[in-house]
């Protein structure tokens, strides 16, 4: 079995439980279903993605590209950081620093740019999920 089916396969059946989502999601009463609804229809597209991808053609004897260690592992200590940070500083100070420096040290992107990024995502998060959703997110010092 080679990488591409083994991928497929896992995307399908991953897909598989996304669609499951959003058929639960549509079965909740008022708009209890609206985030399983959104996520699962993001889940599935992301996986039709993945699929996609698996039946272009290969070189038989093409290696898949390897793993960047270094940063893959610097990509999860920025996430231990703000999910750690999250809790102490609250979200919307630490949700721009993570997206600042994931984004200039690991995307290589200038700084104004990954500026402009950061804030404009953090925005559009708190006006989803604290306006449309009323989601109470973690404040932390903001709160005291």
């Amino acid at each position: 079995m080679t990488l591409d089916t083994i991928d497929r396969c896992v995307a399908v059946l991953v897909g598989a439980m996304c669609a499951a989502a959003v058929v639960t999601g549509l079965g909740m009463r008022g708009d209890a279903g609206v985030f399983p609804v959104i996520a699962g229809t993001l889940g599935v597209l992301a996986c039709a993605g993945i699929v996609l991808g698996t039946l272009r053609r290969r070189i038989p004897d093409e290696l898949p590209p390897p793993l960047a260690w270094q940063r893959f592992t610097v990509w999860c200590l920025c996430v231990l950081g703000l999910l750690g940070l999250m809790i102490m500083a609250g979200t919307f100070v630490a949700l721009p620093l993570f997206l600042l420096v994931s984004l200039r040290w690991l995307g290589h992107l200038r700084w104004p740019a990954a500026l402009a990024i950061a804030v404009a995502f953090s925005a559009v998060i708190y006006g989803v999920f604290v306006y449309l959703l009323s989601v109470p997110l973690p404040a932390g010092w903001l709160a005291g």
